[in-house]
């Protein structure tokens, strides 16, 4: 019992040197700035991002005694690899927040926060995992974990949109994680009872393709509209899925009810087996029009450019592996990714819309029944819904 009030020190020692250190190379990368921008340009940058990083640092200095396995555990007595990781996770996003509001950025600068953001998600995959493997999960990793995710999900939005790669729609996945905390905090104040949410492995998943989604769009690559249109495909299931836990908590929904449970049930059928079946034989059928329509078959058939047999082959494959159902997840983020260069050098209209949306929908749900091999699902229910 003597070791806590010594381990609760020493973290808050830790703690301190993260501080000083964040804010020194903040003040490095203000002055770097300078060289390039105007000063005032620089100077809100610096503002900006040091705004952030002392919120990303409030959260751990106001839940240091969470540094725990749990409540009946001592604390311990210094972050770990893990913690120090996602503490790292919030300085990046704070990076990226310094980019939001500046006039006049070049494809250049683009760089800068897209690698930000793109390190921070590349962290989000890996924190619990070495949290898990040193023996140190903790209670603040899995809160601090969720609030950086939301704050990522609050700075990376605002920058997408400002720059024009979104549609300012999208901000509603900003607003709602933190709309439906305050409707928590709201409920109790008013002592109406909250009701405990069932697991939902989806729900991680969900999440994590909005970060892998934002990480692929900041960079100044792809354009709109496909990335507008993406936007809004990507942006559907989490809040569709916000609408059911908010349905749930406040006691609108009860999922242990016999009705409740027979209505989800004949939704996840109508789903798996037909819907998500459907969306592949769709994404084909699409793929072929959206080809015909820019005139993609006719000039291989007439000889003018024979390279485009190249581009057919590697547009098609993935389809087929997605309407057979073969790890149809990871050959939907391809072909988005096809789908959203090949729109740069051509026109999108209605059908190539749906055919992106319909790819998305794929990665995020699944491929459903009448599929070959699910490696990817039980991949992704494993490592994003654990």
């Amino acid at each position: 019992m003597m070791k806590q009030p010594s381990a609760t020190r020493t973290l808050a020692r830790e703690s301190r040197q993260i501080t000083y250190t964040g804010f020194l190379l903040l003040i490095v990368f203000t002055m770097f700035f300078q060289y390039i921008w105007p000063f005032s340009k620089a100077l809100q940058w610096g503002l900006q991002s040091g705004l952030i990083w002392l919120w990303v640092l409030s959260r751990v200095h106001q839940q240091l005694e969470l540094n725990r396995a749990s409540v009946q555990q001592a604390v311990y007595d210094h972050l770990g690899w893990a913690n120090r990781l996602t503490i790292l996770r919030g300085f990046l996003i704070a990076l990226c927040g310094g980019f939001i509001f500046q006039s006049n950025l070049s494809k250049i600068i683009l760089i800068l926060p897209a690698l930000s953001y793109f390190f921070a998600a590349i962290i989000d995959r890996i924190d619990g995992y070495i949290a898990r493997k040193s023996r140190q999960e903790s209670l603040l990793g899995t809160k601090l974990d969720i609030e950086y995710d939301a704050l990522g999900l609050l700075i990376a939005p605002i920058l997408a949109v400002w720059i024009g790669q979104i549609h300012w729609t999208y901000l509603s996945v900003s607003l709602a994680y933190y709309l439906f905390q305050w409707g928590l905090y709201w409920r109790k104040r008013q002592e109406l009872p909250v009701f405990q949410l069932p697991v939902n492995m989806s729900r991680r998943a969900i999440a994590g393709f909005q970060m892998g989604f934002l990480a692929v769009v900041l960079w100044p690559i792809l354009a709109p509209p496909a990335t507008i249109v993406a936007g809004a495909a990507f942006m559907l299931p989490l809040l569709i899925g916000f609408l059911i836990d908010w349905l749930t908590v406040s006691g609108r929904l009860n999922l242990d009810s016999d009705k409740s449970k027979a209505f989800f049930a004949q939704t996840h059928i109508l789903i798996h087996n037909i819907l998500l079946p459907a969306l592949r034989i769709m994404i084909l059928a699409l793929l072929l029009l959206t080809l015909g329509s820019n005139a993609v078959f006719s000039s291989l058939v007439n000889g003018i450019e024979f390279g485009n047999l190249i581009q057919i082959v590697i547009l098609l494959f993935p389809a087929l592996m997605i309407l057979f159902g073969l790890n149809g997840r990871l050959f939907a983020v391809i072909l988005s990714c096809l789908l959203a260069w090949f729109y740069l050098s051509y026109p999108m209209q209605i059908h190539d819309a749906l055919l992106l949306a319909a790819v998305i929908w794929i990665m995020q749900l699944g491929t459903g029944k009448y599929s070959l091999w699910l490696w990817d699902d039980k991949w992704v229910n494993r490592y994003d819904g654990a």
